[in-house]
């Protein structure tokens, strides 16, 4: 006997026992006229030739082989907890080839275990009156706003309006929104979407031909969002040709609004130095490194029934610690725009494109006879408005140009006067100086004439005296010559010596 021979009859007839015994496990059984002592090879093929001659008989046996298998299920999976997405009768089918036999070994679950439908997510929202908040920006999406209602939230201190995006889109709701804002007393500002399709001079021009100069209460806004598919670079790159000409036509660098995220990531330091306007819906403020002027922390803040759009939520911003709305108030009478922009643009142009939705909103339904009326008494009492402005400015132009007038007038008296002071003061002071003159000189003569009259009282005393020694001298000698004569008439011998003795 060949042993090799042997030991793979032997290996194949193992391997055969053994995945005849795994046929059950996955839901097969083996033919009961199959001799597994027969090399593998003679038992397909008898296997074959039994699947030709008696077909009948295979379906007997795998019924046999299903309701033995029925019993090694295990009952319990039908009641564990299935995900809405994948219920567990899915799951049973697939693994069970006969699913009839397997529903009726198994018992079904209860209808009240299948799982419940998704409740849809309640939104959450914020009521204005009870959260700190400066302003709000709308677009088309807010649909009609009723501004006159709008203004009963006396916390609203500034609204910027979309008015563009792109080359050629123009929000339909931007006329009429920004024209009722000002009307209700709304400072308020435009702001531009900046597409990734176009250039950022024919976005420029989009812009300007419709946020005029004079409608502007607040400095432009340029919305950036979008990346692809510009590079960062690219998109840095667009962003400030788009805000130069801005600063150029509009005379001030404009707001950029962005989220914490997209700035950080794409823009960073080559826009820090403009004013920021910063998107993070959080209860914690933007950490972006440098100094940002507004924060929109919330877009679900409701002003219901004022705004009929978007459920009614309008996005909700906040000024920063130091930050008042002077930081962004545009001044159209002082930032002229430069002469190469506006010798570039023409208001009168219009894009040879424009959206649908704009055109739409621009056919409006012919007026009745009544609304016809009071579109002309609107229209007359705004010509009447615009005459009163008008006239209003012309007088007040005029009462400045009189009290320059008056004032150039009383600065001509007040130096014709101050002249008049300096001359009176010199004249003063040179009578003074006279004065004083003649005063030394007068102190002067009078010092002498007492000099000279002193000098004269010395000589006559002088005088005086040289004739009172005279007369005394001649007194002695008148006296000696009497006692000499009394001497003789005595008979006494005197001479002249006694006698002046006596």
């Amino acid at each position: 006997m060949d042993f090799k021979g042997m030991h793979k009859t032997t290996i194949y007839t193992l391997v055969a026992a053994f995945m005849l015994a795994l046929l059950p496990l996955a839901g097969w059984s083996a033919p009961q006229n199959i001799d597994i002592t027969k090399p593998t090879r003679e038992r397909v093929k008898k296997d074959n030739k039994n699947k030709k001659t008696n077909t009948s008989d295979k379906k007997d046996k795998d019924n046999n082989t299903q309701e033995k298998k029925a019993p090694e299920k295990k009952v319990e999976k039908p009641v564990e907890k299935k995900t809405p997405e994948k219920p567990a009768e899915k799951k049973d089918v697939a693994n069970n080839p006969s699913p009839a036999k397997q529903d009726a070994a198994t018992p079904k679950p209860d209808t009240a275990a299948k799982p419940a439908e998704p409740k849809p997510k309640v939104r959450q929202t914020l009521d204005p009156a009870k959260v700190q908040f400066d302003g709000i920006d709308v677009s088309k999406h807010q649909g009609t706003i009723n501004w006159g209602e709008l203004n009963n939230h006396s916390k609203i201190k500034f609204v910027y309006i979309k008015a563009t995006e792109g080359s050629d889109y123009v929000d339909p709701r931007y006329s009429e929104n920004i024209h009722n804002a000002r009307k209700h007393g709304f400072k308020v500002g435009s702001y531009h979407f900046l597409s990734t399709k176009s250039s950022a001079t024919t976005q420029f021009q989009n812009f300007i031909r419709n946020a005029k100069r004079e409608d502007q209460d607040l400095i432009p806004v340029i919305d950036v969002e979008k990346l692809k598919p510009w590079t960062p670079q690219q998109l840095r790159d667009s962003l400030k040709v788009f805000a130069d000409l801005l600063e150029d036509y509009y005379g001030c660098k404009p707001l950029i609004y962005t989220s914490e995220k997209f700035f950080t990531t794409n823009l960073g330091r080559a826009f820090a130095d403009y004013p920021l306007f910063i998107a993070k819906y959080n209860t914690t403020q933007p950490n972006i490194g440098y100094k940002w002027i507004i924060w929109q922390f919330a877009d679900n803040g409701v002003f219901k029934p004022a705004v009929k759009g978007n459920y009614g939520e309008v996005d909700l911003s906040r000024f920063n610690k130091g930050c008042t709305i002077n930081d962004i108030i545009y001044k159209p009478s002082k930032s002229k725009p430069k002469n190469s922009v506006r010798e570039a643009v023409d208001h009168k142009d219009k894009p040879d494109v424009v959206n649908m939705e704009q055109t739409k909103h621009k056919e409006a339904p012919k007026m009745s006879k009544k609304q016809q009326e009071e579109a002309k008494k609107q229209a007359e009492k705004d010509k009447k408005a615009k005459e009163r402005s008008k006239k209003i400015a012309e007088d007040e132009k005029k009462k400045k140009a009189e009290e320059e007038k008056k004032a150039h007038e009383r600065e001509e008296r007040l130096k014709k006067e101050k002249e008049r002071q300096q001359a009176r003061e010199a004249a003063a002071k040179k009578e003074a100086d006279e004065k004083a003159k003649r005063k030394a000189a007068a102190q002067k003569a009078r010092a002498e004439k007492a000099k000279q009259q002193s000098a004269n009282k010395q000589s006559k005393g002088n005088k005086s005296a040289s004739l009172l020694q005279t007369s005394a001298s001649k007194l002695s000698q008148s006296q000696r010559n009497d006692s000499i004569r009394a001497a003789k008439l005595k008979g006494r011998k005197t001479n002249k010596s006694s006698a002046d003795n006596d």
